[in-house]
């Protein structure tokens, strides 16, 4: 659904000013999950805007037999504790949301029955990894890919993680222990990148009574209690869209304010300064990738390191963000690792269609450029798996949506 459609936008003659920031869906989609463990009522405030992957959570959740208020700025999670989750009656559906996936299928174990899973293409071609084998809970089917049944529990005390590609299947182990009896041992292999999430996840879960550590090796099963309130703060990562904006068309936006305890990694923004080359490492933030490649671009260049995890994400960042720079006449070189980036370019328009390899941050890296040039531009419900209201503050430049091409 969300490749689907091209939107035509034309150069931008009125520069903005006041922009917004979606809900984070990091904080979001662990929220859920653990409101829905605590016994009683957890309010979840500062979620108007929230992106599809957090809808994504939502209904899976409710789906295992969660009851929860919607009203326009705040969910209120009735939890079930550790042992409440039932059976969905129809499969469980993880659309693009990698998160989500990864979170769900550890917890879809303490039911003990079986629970059938799937996914979007693009999450489909990135689902298999070997986790799921040393879990030893789910089904592989054709080509390893979804839909899968997973079906608990999880009886293996001892699991080796390779944390060189993602930090999500840690965090899935810690967010799902309230419901397990006894500890997991971990054996932590390769460098580990994202760390702020992994960091997130264990600062969520001390809030909600957890005494486990991101340092240690031995994850203990613990009480879930959250708070009976919790503020989703914004999501910093959308910054990088808004900070390409305002070296594109040479202007100062008002941008909402994100602490740093907050930004997962990309309070790197909040100093940077593109007019100048600099070497700057996504170790932790590989989500910025390619608008702060497209902004360096437009500045002063420089390179990007730490980064090669991007290459698993929703299509392959490092090698896709070079292919769709091009389309505007920008050069970028891939390395193992991450990008060289030659400064001082300028866009141009496109002659032809721009791909964004359904990836919501390609297209709307892409829709930020062509608000300088005009562009017509696949995928025109991609942002919506992030930030739903993002092409609003491109209202009056967008010519035309085609759903069908």
């Amino acid at each position: 659904m969300h490749q689907s459609g091209t939107i035509s936008i034309k150069r931008h003659e009125n520069v903005l000013s006041d922009v917004e920031l979606p809900p984070s869906k990091s904080h979001l989609i662990r929220w859920l999950l653990l409101a829905a463990q605590t016994e009683g009522k957890v309010r979840l405030s500062g979620v108007k805007g929230a992106s599809d992957d957090s809808i994504t959570m939502l209904k899976a959740i409710q789906q295992l037999g969660v009851n929860i208020d919607i009203e326009s700025d705040s969910w209120t999670v009735h939890g079930v504790g550790p042992h409440g989750f039932q059976v969905p009656l129809n499969p469980i559906q993880a659309n693009n949301s990698g998160t989500s996936f990864r979170l769900l299928g550890v917890a879809l174990t303490r039911i003990g029955e079986p629970v059938i899973v799937d996914g979007d293409q693009s999450l489909r071609e990135r689902f298999w990894h070997p986790f799921w084998d040393s879990l030893r809970v789910i089904s592989k089917l054709e080509n390893n890919s979804l839909p899968v049944t997973i079906k608990g529990p999880i009886v293996v005390r001892n699991i080796t993680l390779d944390v060189s590609r993602t930090s999500q299947y840690l965090s899935a182990l810690l967010l799902s222990m309230p419901a397990l009896e006894k500890p997991i041992e971990l054996s932590i292999e390769g460098s580990p990148v994202s760390q702020r999430h992994a960091s997130l996840s264990f600062d969520l879960a001390a809030l909600c009574g957890s005494e486990n550590k991101l340092e240690k090796t031995i994850l203990k099963p613990w009480n879930c209690q959250a708070p009976s309130n919790v503020e989703i703060p914004p999501d910093a990562s959308h910054i990088a869209f808004w900070k390409l904006y305002e070296n594109l068309h040479n202007c100062t936006l008002n941008i909402p304010t994100v602490n740093d305890e907050d930004a997962l990694g990309a309070e790197i923004l909040f100093n940077l300064d593109f007019k100048i080359k600099q070497k700057i490492s996504l170790r932790d933030a590989n989500d910025l990738i390619t608008p702060l490649a497209a902004s360096m671009a437009i500045g002063g260049g420089g390179e990007i390191t730490n980064v090669a995890h991007a290459r698993h994400k929703e299509t392959n960042r490092i090698e896709k963000t070079v292919e769709l720079l091009s389309y505007f006449s920008i050069k970028a070189t891939a390395t193992k690792d991450g990008l060289i980036v030659e400064g001082g370019q300028s866009p141009v328009k496109p002659s032809l269609k721009v791909p964004t390899f359904g990836d919501h941050r390609m297209q709307m890296t892409a829709v930020v450029l062509a608000s300088k040039v005009g562009a017509d531009i696949e995928g025109g419900e991609l942002h919506r798996v992030s930030f739903p209201k993002f092409l609003d503050f491109f209202t009056h430049d967008v010519r035309s949506v085609h759903p069908n091409d």
